[in-house]
């Protein structure tokens, strides 16, 4: 496990999606209530940058084609277009660790 600093937490807005870009790879950041989502930033589906979708509570619609992704797990909740979930492969989510202003994610 490799703990990479992402963001200060007083950059985060409650419900506003932000992405973040690090050398290797592309990261979707949300802060929800007291809690704190990082998932990989594009849509499983067709590459759609996920940062630009709709949240819905803990879990976020690709604006795309409305494939709905839990953002604690990553588990498919509605495919695309009305697609079956199984369909498209879940999204890569990271474990967050929060210290201090600094939020940091195991990627």
């Amino acid at each position: 496990m490799v703990w990479r600093e992402i963001c200060k937490l007083s950059q985060l807005r409650d419900g506003e999606p932000r992405r973040v870009d690090l050398e290797d790879v592309e990261l979707l950041v949300v802060k929800v209530g007291d809690q704190v989502f990082v998932a990989d930033a594009w849509c499983t589906h067709q590459r759609s940058d996920l940062t630009l979708g709709i949240l819905e509570g803990k879990r976020v619609r690709c604006a795309l084609h409305q494939a709905l992704f839990d953002l604690e797990t990553g588990e498919v909740i509605e495919g695309p277009s009305g697609e079956p979930p199984s369909s498209i492969r879940p999204l890569r989510t990271y474990r967050v660790l929060i210290e201090g202003d600094t939020v940091f994610a195991d990627v």
